[in-house]
């Protein structure tokens, strides 16, 4: 790390962070364990909730009022998690922090252990405060794949009944307040996901009728899904708020078959749903599932059992080979804080702004936490603009401002 004049004091925090590569889908124990053995210095510990196989967790961390209460409070929370860096054209070793001019660079330093740093710089003054509220910190894994580390740091904290009153996500905003964006629907890079997988009979092109063939089935779903999400752009609802006002969803991948002369047995396509707030994920998760089970998959047995009696089989040996198998791979539901909420009114507070909040259209765990009962809100150092590119780089004035922020909230919490 380079020298610099004037730095911001959580700094060397963002030094040590980024020098661990918590790559999504890798273990990020290691920085687990540096968060945690920095809040034991402090006589604090928290609740870890893993993955399947436990290589990588959440901490979900509680620092009590001073009259011992963990009830209500504030939530700061970050994912650990960053997005890779292979085939990335990088100026320097990206999990190396570096300092030129007004900028910092490292994979993540925008996106977002920025905003973890500045929390673990201000931990000894927590400690020191004498809190009338607790200030509850959550740092969990696997955001960046579709924020699915995130539910069981939740759920685990609901079963305690620590009822946080607010969730501040430090998702890069460039220190501005964001209260509303949509829910994300898929899952495997960005955004959370679906798989529908159809099976049809295999037969050679020119029997195709003795066949069954499952990439017409997936045909038949692309078209209807292209008819919602058409609905949606014409019919809304809407919400002008937004860049694109509507919910959004295309079918953006499709394999299936073998070859051009093959009925093809197989098909699976998946597919991205981007909607409003006040759309939930159950209202087209259903309308998919009738459209499977009450119109695409009679119509395969329909044909199943005509290949049947064309080619002499028994009844059912083929009607029993055709199905339908629908799965959503991840759901990360909407963020629709109303503008003159308690928690907008104390982030302005704590900002020194005024501005009106914004609105974007990708997906974060805020959702997940609104969803769970908790007023939540985006507000974190950094541009989202240069998050997951090469030579990721945060204004160091940016960390500085994140700084001011946590100040104001510790005052906040130790209010009388």
């Amino acid at each position: 790390m380079t020298a610099q004049t004037t730095q911001p004091a959580s700094l060397p925090w963002l030094e040590k962070l980024i020098a661990i590569p918590t790559i999504s889908g890798s273990s990020n124990l290691e920085l687990i364990e540096l968060i945690e053995a920095e809040f034991a210095r402090y006589g604090y510990s928290g609740v870890r909730t893993y993955n399947e196989d436990g290589t990588r967790a959440n901490l979900f961390i509680t620092v009590p009022a001073a009259d011992g209460t963990t009830r209500g409070g504030l939530i700061l929370s970050g994912h650990t998690d960053v997005v890779p860096v292979a085939g990335q054209d990088w100026d320097a070793d990206p999990f190396t922090l570096r300092v030129e001019g007004t900028r910092a660079y490292g994979r993540g330093v925008c996106d977002m252990k920025g905003f973890l740093a500045v929390a673990l710089w201000l931990l000894p003054r927590i400690a020191e405060a004498k809190l009338r509220a607790p200030l509850h910190f959550a740092f969990s894994y696997d955001e960046e794949i579709g924020c699915v580390g995130a539910p069981a740091l939740i759920e685990e904290f609901v079963a305690r009944d620590l009822a946080p009153d607010y969730a501040i996500v430090g998702e890069p905003s460039s220190m501005r307040i964001i209260d509303a964006h949509k829910g994300a629907h898929r899952g495997r890079v960005t955004f959370t996901g679906v798989r529908v997988t159809f099976t049809g009979v295999p037969k050679h092109g020119s029997l195709a009728t003795h066949g069954v063939n499952a990439v017409a089935a997936a045909g038949e779903f692309i078209t209807f899904f292209t008819d919602m999400a058409d609905q949606w752009e014409e019919e809304g609802p809407f919400d002008e708020s937004f860049i694109i006002p509507h919910s959004t969803g295309s079918v953006n991948l499709a394999t299936g078959g073998l070859q051009y002369n093959i009925v093809a047995e197989q098909a699976v396509v998946e597919y991205d749903v981007r909607t409003l707030p006040q759309v939930t994920t159950e209202s087209f998760v259903e309308r998919i599932d009738r459209e499977l089970s009450e119109v695409i998959l009679p119509d395969l047995q329909a044909r199943a059992a005509r290949a049947e009696k064309l080619t002499g089989a028994e009844p059912g040996s083929l009607t029993s080979r055709v199905g339908v198998k629908h799965e959503l791979l991840a759901a990360v539901p909407g963020l629709g804080t109303a503008d003159d909420a308690p928690l907008i009114h104390l982030a302005h507070e704590w900002l020194g702004t005024n501005d009106a909040p914004q609105k974007v259209t990708y997906g974060t765990e805020a959702g997940q936490f609104q969803r769970a009962g908790v007023q939540s809100i985006i507000c974190g150092p950094g541009d989202i603009a240069q998050a997951h590119t090469p030579n990721e780089w945060i204004e160091l004035e940016q960390l500085s401002e994140c700084e001011r922020f946590f100040e104001a909230i510790l005052d906040w919490a130790s209010a009388k």
